[in-house]
């Protein structure tokens, strides 16, 4: 199960009642995410981010039909993040498997939030100037994941610590 701490612009979107967050304090941290919507040359993107391991993905110019259809979406793109990023198949299908099922809550951890808005910055910066067509997708969530550090993560990329946590689990 994945628990999805949710910013009120994205329950907006997805006009779910949010759970009480404390129901889900035994789930892992491994499977809790934050996601926010932030708007990107007019167009909306789902950004998430994982509260283990600061992996993160960004969606970029969605509309109602795919905030409609949002697990599958989220699952299919994770999917392919995990590809982009060569992550090692078992890692990728145990997380993949753990997606079968959502929650969304309230946000819950203020130091994720603090790292999803270093990460929304480094996109507009990624995005700035360019015509919406023009943003390369891959290229930035690559960067967000595999070469940029975040103050919580102790000097790791989220991809080591992914890796980091598997290894040690």
């Amino acid at each position: 199960m994945f628990v999805i701490g949710a910013t009120q612009k994205l329950a907006k979107e997805l006009d779910n009642e949010l759970a009480n967050p404390e129901q889900y304090q035994d789930v892992s941290d491994i499977y809790q995410w934050h996601a926010n919507v932030i708007t990107i040359n007019r167009r909306k993107c789902l950004m998430l981010i994982n509260n283990r391991t600061g992996l993160n993905l960004t969606l970029f110019g969605l509309r109602k039909q795919q905030f409609d259809n949002i697990e599958n979406v989220i699952k299919g793109s994770l999917n392919q993040l995990f590809q982009l990023l060569k992550i090692e198949k078992e890692i990728a299908d145990h997380m993949l498997e753990a997606a079968e099922q959502f929650v969304y809550t309230k946000t819950t951890n203020r130091q994720i939030l603090g790292m999803m808005n270093q990460v929304k910055a480094m996109v507009e910066e990624a995005a700035d100037g360019l015509e919406y067509e023009a943003i390369d997708a891959e290229e930035i969530n690559y960067i967000t994941n595999a070469e940029l550090i975040y103050g919580p993560l102790e000097a790791h990329t989220p991809i080591e610590t992914l890796r980091a946590y598997f290894r040690e689990s």
